[in-house]
């Protein structure tokens, strides 16, 4: 069988033997073929073309007599005409000639194989029509790369005497036209028809062979999907299948449509060249690289262009001006991919480019057969063939391998199972030694965290609630425990202004150890401040300064770990009053449960965590006032961090922050029924903490009667009028019958504006005690305090109102001018971190010309 294939190849690349000629004709044996093709070293058989100067009409007039009559030119057949130098717009047409010379055999039935004509043609014989093909004058391209094959009525032969072949020719394209390829014959029609058959027919062969190298790949891509240049290589398969199925002449067997086909040609030679970089790069595991995305763009427009774009003659120009020049980049970077592998010694790198070069060759070969640079036959079919025989050798080295391996591997299982038996148990036994010493430190770090995460609370109107859940959990020598980087921290205070509670809620940066490491950092500085808070200096600091000292410390000491260990948390502080004083350093925020409506008490985060460098110029101290029932719940991300059951399979995290504020309002305000109601929308997936402050107010022994209340608008309103004297006796007298902070402010400001500075200082600070939520007052008694002449004063309560709001320029401003007339430069330097360049240009410069002044 296979000899019978390789002298069918033979015979459709044979070279028949021409003929000798007589004068400009060919003699022909009836019982042979002979070829009409031109030879270039006889010019006897070189054929005749003339532009359009012949009418219909005077075609079977011509005989040997006139035929010179006309302006004949010799050209070479097959081949590309001469361009038309008159640059005409309409369709060209050509008339080629041949005079042949042969005697009849009455038994035989002769035809002509004309070879492939671009574009339509009209054939005669003697001056009578013998064949044609395409619709003439059409503005569609006909048949450009059909070959024709005519019979010879044997009625025009004349037999012993010089026969006339005639072509009408008309052209498509304007660069390129007439008889381009193939070989032009003349025989017996079954020798004729059989030949033509033959050679389609081995195409067809290699055709199927191809289909089955492609189909096998596929189903290795199957198979084993995460081999993907298995895949690519079907494709490539398939596509170089059909469009040389394209390019064969079985193809106008299945009537379909011309222009169709021809779009598809387009289309898919587009795919060969990308399929074949990605097969490449995905069996060496090459980077698929921002060249190689640009160009697949570039080809998927093309691609797109091709599908809608019905003018052939243009279709023809993109491709051979703009998309053939873009393959050779596919191709270096094809190569450079086999080089690389060369490089690391792949055999399989060799076999391909050796394939691949054949391959290369080939399809150049044919590209310049294409654009008419010379004439010779389409040989990409055979040559693919090559290609994949060095696939094959490939493949056969690969199960060769694998059968060697799994021979080796029979031959040797036992041993093989004991030795990875042997193997395994070490490993196991040395992970077993690892992991009871890593759970003997999580429990160490345990127990260092438990003594300094106290809840402990001294004042009765509020109520203090923990739960700690860490993710990590261990078992050491029988006992379970868990470690993470969250914390709580609750404890007591005595200062000047009252007895508070300090509380802590933060998340250490880290899983496991690490995290456990920053909570034990934070829990031993907290505590460390606890301890000194019992010393008379300490006492004496307001509730702001004493929460900012803590602050700081906690700060300079996580930010000495060069951001290695980070923290988010809430410090704060709150009275028996329910005013809370607190920080949140890049913490989620604060749930304020009141009424039975859950909501944030912040909107936006202002500081990073702890440990972040230069962290100063965000520092804020926060204050909220809580009412009587009110809870306020403070917790880490853990709480908005869970995995929620879409259904039996499906799983998602969480990332609807407000989900937490319907869990607090279904558990009413309660800690325990709140995790109960966590667990059952969801698992954590993070540690989690909370930290539940309640406040139950005590009577109100301040509160005012509904005529006491109007008596104080009245005056109000005459103090905002300007009536200052009458306002402030009025105010006197009702202040004898009911003291209320509100009274007390107005006064402070009235003898404030009338300059009355011990009297002003005397019912602000009494303001303040009673309601701290009034921190506009502190610039009045700052300011107040200045002007009795005690700095010292004046300087605490304005950087108290500092710490609490930066924004306040009026009081910024008084504040660095009193450090700097206590000349107490650490602190105003310390001080000016806090204040952000981009948004206080003016106040930073104004203070540096005061600096500049006092210096002079």
């Amino acid at each position: 069988m296979i000899k019978k294939l390789l002298i069918l190849l033979v015979v459709s690349f044979s070279q028949i033997e021409a003929k000798p000629v007589l004068d400009f004709s060919i003699q022909y044996d009836p019982n042979h073929n002979v070829s009409l093709d031109s030879i270039s070293s006889d010019q006897s058989s070189y054929w005749y073309v003339l532009e359009n100067e012949i009418s219909v009409e005077n075609i079977p007039n011509l005989n040997e007599e006139n035929f010179f009559d006309y302006h004949w030119k010799r050209i070479k057949i097959p081949g590309n005409l001469p361009p038309n130098e008159k640059k005409e717009t309409s369709q060209r047409t050509v008339f080629l000639a041949k005079w042949i010379e042969f005697h009849e055999n009455p038994s035989e039935q002769y035809s002509f194989r004309l070879g492939i004509i671009n574009d339509r043609d009209r054939t005669y014989l003697n001056g009578k029509l013998i064949g044609k093909t395409g619709e003439w004058n059409s503005r569609l391209p006909q048949y450009y790369d059909k070959v024709r094959i005519y019979p010879i009525p044997q009625s025009l032969i004349q037999s012993g005497k010089k026969n006339l072949l005639l072509i009408q020719v008309q052209l498509y394209f304007q660069k390129s036209g007439g008889i381009e390829q193939d070989k032009i014959l003349l025989g017996p029609s079954n020798i004729i028809q059989s030949q033509f058959f033959i050679d389609e027919f081995i195409k067809l062969i290699f055709l199927t062979i191809y289909i089955t190298v492609g189909s096998y790949f596929l189903f290795l891509y199957f198979r084993r999907r995460k081999n993907r240049e298995n895949l690519f290589f079907a494709l490539f398969a398939f596509s170089f299948v059909l469009y040389n199925f394209l390019r064969n002449q079985l193809k106008y067997e299945f009537g379909f449509s011309f222009l169709t086909m021809k779009k598809c040609e387009y289309m898919v030679i587009l795919l060969l060249v990308p399929l074949m970089y990605h097969f490449l790069r995905n069996l060496f595991r090459e980077r698929y690289g921002k060249i190689g995305k640009i160009l697949d763009g570039t080809q998927s427009l093309f691609f797109v262009f091709f599908l809608i774009q019905n003018e052939i003659q243009t279709s023809n120009f993109v491709l051979t001006n703009i998309v053939q020049p873009t393959w050779l980049i596919y191709v270096t970077l094809i190569f450079l991919i086999l080089f690389r592998n060369w490089k690391k010694k792949e055999k399989k790198a060799i076999y391909i480019t050796f394939g691949l070069m054949i391959v290369l060759i080939a399809a150049i070969i044919d590209t310049a057969t294409n654009r008419n640079f010379w004439v010779f036959p389409r040989i990409m079919g055979y040559a693919f063939f090559f290609f994949n025989v060095s696939l094959a050798i490939i493949l056969a080295n690969s199960f060769v391998k694998l059968n060697e391996q799994v021979e080796d591997l029979n031959r040797n299982l036992e041993k093989k199972v004991e030795d990875r038996t042997l193997a395994l148990h070490d490993s196991l036994f040395q992970l077993q030694n690892l992991k009871e010493k890593q759970d003997g430190d999580y429990f160490l770090t345990s127990l260092l965290i438990q003594p300094l995460a106290r809840i402990e609370n001294k004042i009765p109107e509020l109520s203090f609630e923990s739960y700690v859940n860490q993710f990590k959990k261990f078992l050491f020598r029988g006992k379970t425990g868990e470690i993470g980087g969250d914390i709580c921290i609750v404890g007591n205070i005595q200062l000047e202004s009252g007895e508070y509670t300090v509380f802590a809620n933060a998340d250490a940066m880290g899983k496991s150890i690490q995290g456990a490491g920053g909570a034990l950092v934070l829990g031993v500085v907290f505590q460390a401040v606890l301890s000194r808070s019992k010393s008379s200096y300490t006492k004496k600091r307001p509730p702001e300064l004493w929460l900012k000292d803590l602050y700081v410390e906690l700060q300079a000491v996580f930010a000495s770990f060069d951001g290695s260990m980070l923290s988010s948390v809430v410090l704060g502080m709150v009275g028996k009053d329910g005013f809370l004083y607190y920080i949140n350093a890049e913490h989620p925020w604060s749930i304020l449960y009141r009424d039975g409506v859950a909501s944030f008490i912040e909107t936006e985060l202002s500081m990073r965590k702890l440990g972040f460098p230069k962290n100063n110029s965000q520092f804020q101290i926060k204050t909220f006032s809580l009412l009587d029932g009110d809870v306020l719940f403070i917790g880490s991300d853990g709480r908005d961090d869970i995995s929620i059951n879409q259904s039996s399979e499906e799983r998602y995290i969480n990332e609807d922050e407000t989900l937490i504020l319907r869990f607090v309002e279904s558990a009413c305000g309660n800690l325990l029924p709140l995790i109960s109601e966590i667990k059952a929308n969801g698992e954590f997936t993070d540690d989690i903490s909370f930290i539940r402050i309640g406040y139950q107010k005590q009577i109100d022994k301040k509160a005012i009667s509904e005529e006491i209340r109007n008596q104080f608008i009245e005056i109000q309103s005459k103090a905002k009028q300007g009536h200052l004297d009458s306002a402030l006796n009025e105010l006197l007298l009702l202040v004898e019958k009911c003291s209320h902070p509100n009274f007390h402010s107005l006064l402070g400001k009235i003898y404030f504006q009338k300059k009355l500075w011990m009297e002003s200082l005397t019912h602000l600070k009494i303001a303040v005690t009673d309601a701290p939520s009034k921190e506009t007052l502190f610039y009045m008694i700052a300011k107040s305090e200045f002007q009795m002449g005690n700095l010292q004063e004046a300087i605490l309560w304005s950087e108290r109102y500092f710490l609490r709001n930066k924004e306040n320029k009026r009081n910024t401003k008084l504040f660095f001018h009193l450090l700097d007339l206590n000349q107490n430069q650490d602190k105003k330097s310390f001080y000016l971190e806090f204040l952000n360049p981009l948004e206080n240009k003016e106040l930073l410069k104004s203070l540096l010309q005061s600096d500049t002044h006092q210096t002079k």
